[in-house]
């Protein structure tokens, strides 16, 4: 599940996951927790991933609607959507919200070919969400597979040209 945080505040990861469990033993008890298996997966400051059991969708958007506040600062969570795995999300919700809210500034890549927000790295891959829809245009994804060598004009051992994209 891809969650949005609006706070009053700076709120850290380990005080969002203790206030989303707190919730969520309030209000299904150890054991409607413990089979839930819920686990944040990544937090920015403003949006993040939580993996959860997927019979209990509703628990878990039932746990973040009653939060109200964590470590005394205001804040509201509000789930963004819902897909089987974390790269499907990822790609549905990630890069759309990355768009709109314009966070992504110091993640991005500004090159005279293409631009746009990076949404995972992996050794020396590079999963990039263009800003030009049109670099995606027929393929059923919407971010374009690079390797570091695709960004940094190529490398010696590398299969390809030399001068990047």
């Amino acid at each position: 599940m891809i969650f949005q945080l609006e706070a009053e505040g700076e709120i850290e990861g380990k005080d969002l996951i203790k206030e989303i469990i707190a919730s969520q033993h309030s209000l299904f008890g150890d054991i409607g927790s413990a089979k839930n298996r819920l686990h944040l997966i990544s937090f920015d400051g403003r949006q993040g991933i939580l993996r959860f059991h997927h019979k209990h969708m509703d628990q878990t958007r039932a746990t973040l609607a009653s939060i109200h506040s964590i470590q005394g600062t205001r804040a509201a969570l509000q789930a963004k959507g819902v897909s089987g795995t974390i790269k499907s999300a990822t790609e549905k919700y990630l890069p759309r919200l990355c768009k709109i809210n314009g966070d992504c500034d110091r993640r991005r890549i500004e090159l005279k070919e293409v631009s746009g927000c990076i949404i995972r790295t992996q050794g020396l891959e590079v999963d990039l969400c263009p800003d030009d829809s049109e670099w995606t245009r027929g393929s059923d994804t919407r971010y374009l597979g690079l390797t570091s060598f695709d960004l940094c004009g190529g490398h010696e051992d590398a299969d390809g040209t030399a001068d990047g994209l």
